[in-house]
């Protein structure tokens, strides 16, 4: 968020949503057991990923991804208590003012719906 004092939303997660974070964090645990990362949401325009075997290109976003940071590098992430679990999320500059957000695990994306 570019501006910290700013209002923050209230931010709620679906089950299935909640079920992915915290699957994709023991996933990391098994890969990095002593890292102490936190997950992290964020918002992401578009972009292409090229296989360097087969020059395939493949085409992403927009979207919403999860992905893991060690929270001594957090910067101003909006910080929300998930039961146990810390989730920083960085909201794009158009959400920043919205009241409520939920998160939502849909057919194998994250997706923003009606709280």
């Amino acid at each position: 968020m570019s501006n910290t004092s700013a209002r923050r939303p209230e931010i709620s997660f679906s089950p299935r949503a909640e079920d992915y974070i915290r699957r994709f964090m023991e996933a990391v645990e098994r890969i990095k057991p002593h890292a102490s990362l936190v997950p992290v949401i964020d918002w992401y325009i578009s972009g292409t990923s090229t296989n360097k075997v087969t020059g395939e290109v493949k085409t992403f976003g927009p979207g919403i991804g999860v992905g893991a940071i060690e929270a001594e590098k957090f910067t101003d992430e909006l910080i929300v208590q998930m039961g146990e679990l810390k989730v920083a999320i960085r909201l794009p500059e158009d959400l920043q003012s919205a009241e409520r957000l939920k998160l939502d695990f849909s057919n194998g994306s994250f997706v923003l719906v009606d709280p």
